[in-house]
């Protein structure tokens, strides 16, 4: 009996061995999975601390003779550049496949030019960071009122929660930047008119991002992209030729230049990515981030000095983008475990809206 016992205990020994190996590989795959899940919310983030570099750099650029159509031509330049080197790359099919489709993409090229010009103008006429705190509150309750509308995307309560946190904390900072006078160049004068600016920005920038929510049910990025852009380009470049006098910059003058093109530019191609994976208003939200990067590049380049508001303002900001992600982190979670139970049933089952 002690012979074949042995060899029953061989048998279970070998065969929790055998149950255990495969678990490693696995648990890689889960990672990997959870990591491209919550890439949407490391990607939003991600897109509002390169955002944030644009006011400062934008009001640098143009304190020193260059125009609000020179910079949208030059970020729109380098975007379209580089979308147009991967559609080659990737031979993506350009040419959309009916009426609708075409006049959704125009209107965005068209949306794109005059949202980003009221954005500059802002930045010239009101200090910049001031300027894109009054730009972000308002996109958010922009875009909550246009995707219920148009695209049937209600907001869940942890991001209205978020989003009044963000709403509050970039309030603050606008009140800041309004009391708070620091050195200036030219045109600070005329605040109410950047003000006024600002808030056609972020109506049109809320009615680009639904718009850009609803092509993505059936048009790729890189169509998007290169209509939006291309046409945006080409009005940029239009305006330009009639109005722009100043072209040379000195070294560092041109170095800010670059900067604020690449800030631009890579905050945009993030902004796409995290738009795909999480649902709008939760990406407005944590876009609120960029006041971060704006206020500090604001006080190293122009001299605004942060006040107590500013500190009070930030830490708002701050619990709204982390209560807003921390949810996002969880809801990805729940749906991914319901798709995996299911497929262990072999049920074919559409993954619950836990947003809801």
């Amino acid at each position: 009996m002690a012979p074949g016992g042995d060899n029953n205990d061989d048998k279970e020994l070998d065969g929790l061995f055998r149950d255990k190996t495969p678990e490693d590989p696995k648990k890689d795959i889960d990672l990997r999975i959870w990591v491209k899940n919550h890439w949407g919310v490391a990607a939003c983030l991600a897109s509002g601390l390169f955002t944030g570099l644009v006011p400062a750099t934008s009001r640098f650029v143009q304190d020193r003779g260059y125009t609000a159509y020179q910079l949208n031509l030059f970020n729109d330049l380098l975007i379209i550049s580089a979308v147009l080197c991967v559609a080659i790359y990737h031979r993506t099919n350009l040419l959309p496949t009916n009426h609708g489709q075409v006049f959704r993409l125009i209107l965005n090229g068209v949306g794109r030019f005059f949202g980003i010009l009221c954005q500059i103008s802002a930045y010239r006429y009101a200090p910049p960071a001031n300027a894109e705190t009054v730009i972000n509150p308002g996109s958010i309750v922009f875009v909550v009122l246009l995707s219920c509308i148009f695209i049937q995307e209600m907001p869940t309560r942890m991001t209205m929660f978020g989003s009044l946190w963000c709403i509050a904390g970039v309030s603050l900072l606008g009140y800041s930047g309004i009391t708070n006078k620091g050195p200036s160049t030219v045109d600070t004068d005329d605040t109410v008119l950047g003000m006024v600016l600002a808030v056609v920005a972020a109506l049109i920038f809320a009615m680009l991002m639904t718009n850009i929510k609803m092509l993505m049910k059936s048009t790729s990025k890189t169509m998007i992209l290169t209509y939006t852009y291309g046409i945006a380009s080409v009005l940029s470049g239009l305006a330009t030729i009639f109005t722009s006098e100043t072209w040379h910059l000195e070294p560092t003058a041109a170095a800010v230049l670059f900067a604020n093109c690449a800030s631009r530019g890579t905050g945009i191609a993030l902004m796409y990515v995290g738009l795909k994976l999480v649902e709008i208003n939760a990406a407005t939200a944590l876009l609120q981030v960029n006041a971060f990067s704006a206020y500090g590049l604001q006080w190293a380049m122009l001299g605004f000095v942060p006040t107590v508001f500013d500190g009070f303002g930030l830490t708002c900001i701050l619990i709204g983008t982390f209560s807003v992600g921390i949810w996002e982190a969880l809801v990805r979670r729940k749906k991914d475990k319901h798709v995996k139970f299911m497929k262990r049933l072999d049920f074919n089952v559409t993954p619950p809206n836990n947003d809801q």
